[in-house]
């Protein structure tokens, strides 16, 4: 019985299988995650065809079109000589549509691939403009954020980048927005630095308040929140009944600033406010596009 009624199990399973399969053939095929879809527009279109419409989608502030169709370079033309241009505008696009990942991980490449590139230190200043604009909870409006809460992490990251510039390429045309920028940046967290002494002082906890307020003096001198780290460090010290230390502190406040007042407020950097973005230069590409030139890539 057993055997008998095994073949007919067998063929009852295999319609129920076949019955399914016939049930989707309507279904659509699943797409290929390995495989880069483009507009059909972007397939029939030539390598020149394509960066122009990418270049006036960018100077359009069209960023996610341009980001789209300088792709299409890349994916399909990446040995011409606009593919190299293509990488360097993708980080600009991809840094103007607020997305940091991207533009960091493009610049990244493209230093990897093209170290000796005309224009490797407009990429060496982008990169620091990308973690610039992470570092100001504002973006890049001015003043900064007093918030506690703020993470120092951008901050560091762009003065790094932008120290970075200035130590290989010092006679950039970059090279001063830069260093004006790793001033606002180094004052920046050196008031991360003092919002954590100031806590600390809130807390009690004058050595740590002590300790933090001596480290601030001895890496953030000259930025606007010395006068105040001063007399944080006098009045930690008076707490610790370190007599001493506190009037040679006070001394040292009066010799500098012509005050120990510990109710005076803390000197405020007024350059912070006069600081603009600049606009970013050097995307000049491979040839320049004209008007003639726009109209032919319209077309299908």
């Amino acid at each position: 019985m057993i055997a008998i009624r095994l073949p007919a199990l067998l063929l009852v399973g295999a319609s129920l299988v076949l019955g399914g399969c016939a049930s989707d053939d309507d279904a659509l095929a699943p797409a290929n995650p390995f495989r880069d879809e483009l507009p059909k527009r972007l397939q029939r279109l030539q390598v020149d065809q394509v960066y122009r419409m990418a270049r006036r989608s960018l100077d359009a502030a069209d960023y996610d079109g341009a980001i789209g169709q300088y792709r299409a370079i890349l994916l399909r033309f990446p040995f011409s000589q606009y593919a190299t241009q293509a990488q360097l505008e993708l980080i600009y696009a991809n840094y103007k549509a607020y997305a940091p990942d991207s533009a960091l991980a493009d610049a990244d490449r493209f230093l990897r691939e093209h170290p000796r590139h005309p224009q490797i230190e407009y990429v060496y200043y982008l990169r620091g403009l990308i973690h610039y604009s992470r570092a100001n909870a504002d973006g890049d409006l001015l003043p900064w954020s007093d918030s506690h809460s703020y993470d120092p992490t951008y901050a560091r990251r762009a003065f790094d980048a932008f120290g970075q510039l200035i130590q290989r390429y010092p006679e950039s045309r970059y090279a001063p927005d830069a260093r004006q920028r790793m001033v606002l940046l180094r004052d920046r967290l050196a008031q991360h630095e003092l919002e954590i002494a100031s806590y600390y002082m809130k807390r009690k906890a004058y050595v740590a308040a002590s300790r933090r307020a001596e480290d601030i003096l001895a890496r953030f001198q000259g930025t606007s929140v010395i006068p105040e780290t001063l007399r944080i460090l006098e009045s930690a010290y008076r707490a610790l009944e370190l007599t001493e230390l506190a009037e040679a502190t006070a001394e040292l406040m009066v010799a500098n600033y012509g005050t120990a007042s510990p109710t005076e407020p803390a000197a405020t950097d007024t350059t912070a406010e006069q600081l603009t973005l600049p606009p970013v230069i050097d995307r000049t590409g491979p040839e320049t596009v004209t008007t003639e030139d726009a109209s032919q890539a319209d077309a299908p």
